[in-house]
């Protein structure tokens, strides 16, 4: 529960995040609302000018309102800031001179600013009895724009000290080459205001005079504004307004001063064709194109820009429906899973179904059993204990027993050393029906025989212990840390009996028994990636560097379907395990015995429960992850067990001894590592001496060596 619990927030997250980042960018909140100075309202006018020496300038007055909130009084605002938009057009770079900076007081007082001598950016170059540098004064930053130099295209102002007030300055600059030359037309292009700033605008009214002297004629000018999220915004023009002047006027508010990262900008162009064609622009300077015909390119240009404003929704909705078809195929898809699945591969049902098993139901390898009953479960990190229930299997078959090496000393890992009882001796590689047999001509207990798995557990045993007979916890894990080849072909002699098992015994199809689930989780993976993808990667670029802004969220349905098809798959993927028919009712009942050994049954059963048959519990149920419940229960059922040396050992249940499977797990995991690595390197570990288990020129991944018992005497 609490992992499913996880998962849906991480997915709320995943989901949510883009809409909410977007949601802050569209609100307008700042996330330190006290510590910020804004333009919110700005009264603009510009005078067209064509005069020699003033040939493609425009003439700028500027009144700026400013709303300054800083968070403390300690640190106020010392300087204010009005950028100005670099452009290079045609090979031509907008390029401006500031000519007047006042401070205009609620009383309708100016205060005339001067010009000072230096950028500056350390308060106490201006904080002085000299007042050199401010405040009280302006400077023009010309860039360009190279954050390491500190060079801005900028206007600062630096003012005394502001806390939280509202004041408004006039500027007043010239800015060249906004009129451009070409030879069958003309082009005033105004880039009026851009960037991040620009949503906090409250209002933003507008003039663009033309003297009547240099104003084309009607019908041989076309006028376009740009920006705001409906890609332009309304004007209107005048010719009595500003007697002498030809007046394209806009008053903005905060209901036309709405935006897109796509259009987050105000930009006003005219274009003078035919007689006209040059009215304005018989003084400007050339650029790259004044000799070319460029009017069909501009026109098309801004038939393109109209089109994309019209056909951005459609586009949306085409999206939108494209997601939305999309998501419906991947759903399809996912659900015929189980069809597709059963054609390639046949799937057995269990013959009875088995809530609980009380008796083992074979004497099976625990590490196998584990693999088994986890085999169909969707989760890759699933508790399992292989290590610390071999060892209670070893000490159970009474091949080893676990002692203390200081008897005045606690029982803990440093001071526990493993004893051995029986010896093995290599014998010829056997198959399991012949292995049987020799057991049985031998009346040997097959109960008390050692299993694949086993056996390269207690030949590594042997194979550090000191003369054969004992071997401290603390070395053996040390000594597999540092024996790098050879622990890696241990593990891999697990692994490999623990599949022989279930091919031999005829419980998987094949030895690739995960081979069906494998492919559905890896499914399952790639959906999760490109739902992660498609509501984090693709909103994002689609909101800010497209048309398409969210698109009604296509991307999240999208992703957000992604994402429940990957979670149905991966919840799914356990189903198609490739078992036989023994093998799925074996799995039933071993399914069976865990419930049974995972339930408070096990506590309230009436039934008397011999102790060697709690031995087998115990370890089977250490194999699976739950040793902590048998061992309650064993304390509550059977509180003397002194006939068992293995029940009866306090070091067995306690959590000491399943912390030394953690660490046993580590030391190989480790070992593995610097193996694979030093592989590369051209070092290795050592071959090492003794009982099987392989060495350099050991058994690989094959089964390991059947033995015969000789008990010390």
């Amino acid at each position: 529960m609490k992992r499913s619990k996880l998962i849906f927030i991480i997915i709320l997250v995943i989901y949510f995040l883009p809409l909410i980042l977007i949601w802050f960018e569209e609100a307008e909140i700042n996330l330190n609302p006290f510590d910020y100075a804004r333009i919110t309202d700005i009264d603009y006018t510009a005078v067209v000018a064509d005069n020699p020496g003033d040939g493609g300038k425009i003439f700028v007055t500027e009144r700026l309102t400013y709303d300054i909130h800083a968070a403390s009084k300690n640190n106020p605002f010392w300087e204010l800031w009005r950028d100005l938009p670099e452009d290079t057009v045609d090979g031509l770079k907008v390029e401006y001179k500031v000519n007047s900076v006042k401070q205009i007081l609620d009383d309708g007082t100016e205060i005339a600013y001067e010009e000072s001598p230096k950028l500056y950016w350390n308060d106490s170059d201006y904080l002085s009895s000299s007042t050199l540098y401010g405040p009280g004064k302006w400077y023009h930053s010309e860039g360009p724009y190279n954050e390491d130099k500190r060079q801005y295209e900028c206007l600062l102002l630096y003012v005394d000290g502001l806390y939280r007030e509202k004041v408004t300055f006039e500027i007043e600059y010239e800015m060249s080459n906004a009129s451009l030359y070409y030879n069958d037309c003309s082009e005033l292009y105004i880039s009026l205001y851009s960037g991040n700033t620009i949503k906090y605008l409250n209002s933003y009214d507008g003039q663009i005079l033309f003297p009547n002297s240099i104003m084309p004629k009607e019908g041989n000018y076309e006028v376009h504004t740009y920006g705001t999220n409906n890609y332009d915004f309304p004007y209107t023009e005048s010719d009595t307004l500003n007697p002498g002047y030809h007046t394209f006027s806009f008053k903005l508010d905060k209901n036309n001063l709405k935006f897109i990262p796509y259009t987050n900008y105000l930009e006003f162009a005219l274009i003078s064709f035919g007689e006209d064609k040059h009215s304005f622009t018989k003084y400007a300077p050339e650029n790259y194109y004044s000799g070319d015909n460029v009017l069909s390119e501009l026109r098309d240009d801004n038939t393109s820009f109209e089109e994309t404003k019209e056909k951005s929704k459609q586009y949306q909705i085409y999206l939108l429906i494209g997601a939305i078809i999309t998501s419906i195929f991947i759903t399809i898809y996912t659900i015929n899973t189980n069809k597709r699945m059963s054609k390639k591969h046949k799937f057995y049902k269990p013959t009875t179904k088995i809530k609980f098993f009380r008796e083992i139901p074979s004497d099976l390898d625990p590490n196998f059993v584990a693999n088994l009953l986890f085999s169909k479960s969707n989760r890759t990190n699933y508790n399992k204990d292989g290590y610390s229930a071999t060892i209670l299997s070893l000490v159970r078959k009474k091949y080893i027993k676990l002692e203390k090496i200081e008897d005045y000393l606690d029982w803990n890992f440093n001071n526990v050393k493993i004893v051995i009882l029986k010896k093995p001796e290599p014998i010829q590689q056997l198959n399991l029906l012949e292995n049987d047999l020799i057991n049985k001509n031998n009346n040997i207990d097959k109960s008390l025989t050692l299993t694949p798995t086993e056996e390269h557990y207690f030949n590594l045993i042997c194979k550090y212990s000191s003369y054969g007979i004992e071997l401290p916890m603390e070395i053996l894990q040390r000594k597999v840390a540092s024996d790098y080849e050879n622990t890696e072909t241990f593990i891999n002699n697990i692994n490999s009996s623990i599949t022989n098992i279930g091919v031999t015994e005829g419980y998987f199809q094949k030895s690739d028994y995960t081979e069906a689930k494998t492919s559905i989780q890896h499914l399952s993976k790639t959906y999760r990636n490109l739902g992660i993808l498609s509501i984090i990667l693709c909103n994002l670029i689609s909101y800010y560097f497209t048309f398409l802004g969210i698109s009604y969220g296509a991307f999240f349905i999208l992703g957000f379907v992604f994402l429940i098809n990957s979670l149905y798959l991966r919840k799914i993927s356990g189903k198609y395990v490739l078992l036989t028919q023994f093998g799925e009712d074996e799995y039933e009942k071993w399914r069976g015995l865990y419930n049974f050994l995972n339930s408070e049954t096990l506590m309230k059963e009436r039934t008397i429960i011999e102790l060697p048959l709690w031995e087998q519990y115990l370890v089977y149920a250490t194999a699976f992850g739950i040793s902590e419940k048998v061992i309650k229960a064993l304390k509550i059922r059977c509180p003397d067990v002194t006939s068992s040396d293995m029940l009866s050992n306090p070091y067995y249940s306690s959590r000491s001894f399943y912390r030394s499977s953690h660490s046993f797990r580590y030391a190989t995991h480790s070992a593995i590592r610097t193996a694979h690595s030093s592989s590369y390197g051209g070092y290795g570990g050592f071959s090492g001496h003794g009982y099987g288990g392989g060495g350099r020129g050991g058994g690989g991944g094959r089964r390991g060596s059947l033995t015969h018992i000789i008990i010390i005497k």
